[in-house]
């Protein structure tokens, strides 16, 4: 039997988490719906989900050790952190070499990327090749449970991390079809319209490159 006093709470909020154990423990429909309405009128938003994966993380940890890439993942984060809320963010939490963060325009979630890729390119040309640091971020917009500024769960989570961590390459933002729907973000002529179909789910995306022109660069 799991000891259950090591086990970490969902996020950390006693309140989301009491309704999350209380839910669980619901087997009567009716009762879930309305367990399920409560939760979803307290916590539940719309907004883009920000997720961000540093490339080469297993290769580079195998070939150089993980305690180089630990210090890289700091450095990222320094750079990552105010970036985000100069955009009108919330950093949520960073895991490993992944960071969450939640805006509530799509257009400031664009922003940061090109800022944050922005900020690396000049911070990587004080460093060696094998001292710089890359990004891929996925982004998504739409209804979602966001926790006390704390951690969010939902669909545009979901796919906002397939993007990032699984399809994006490096120095690269793959935004949904619905982010883009939802902000006032043009998509450059050569930005690739895309979709991908992962775990039974199809998300289409359009390929951006950081290096584009950043919006407010382009109208400045």
């Amino acid at each position: 039997m799991a000891d259950n006093s090591i086990l970490r709470p969902l996020t950390g909020c006693r309140d989301f988490d009491r309704q999350i154990a209380d839910f669980a423990d619901l087997s009567d429909p009716a009762e879930q719906e309305s367990a399920r309405s409560k939760i979803w009128d307290k916590y539940g938003v719309n907004g883009a989900v920000f997720i961000s994966d540093m490339a080469r993380f297993s290769s580079t940890s195998r070939k150089i050790g993980v305690c180089h890439f630990l210090k890289l993942i700091h450095r990222a984060r320094q750079i990552i952190a105010p970036i985000i809320a100069a955009n009108n963010g919330s950093l949520l939490k960073c895991d490993a070499d992944n960071c969450y963060a939640f805006f509530s325009r799509p257009d400031d979630a664009i922003q940061a990327s090109f800022d944050i890729d922005a900020a690396l390119y000049e911070s990587n040309e004080a460093y060696g090749m094998e001292e710089q640091i890359y990004l891929s971020v996925g982004i998504d917009y739409g209804r979602l449970l966001l926790i006390d500024d704390v951690d969010f769960y939902g669909d545009p989570v979901n796919t906002a991390s397939k993007l990032g961590e699984d399809l994006a390459i490096k120095s690269e933002t793959l935004v949904t079809r619905r982010a883009i729907d939802n902000s006032e973000y043009v998509i450059p002529e050569r930005a690739e319209r895309m979709t991908a179909r992962i775990s039974e789910i199809e998300i289409q995306y359009v390929r951006i490159p950081m290096t584009e022109t950043t919006p407010r660069d382009s109208t400045s």
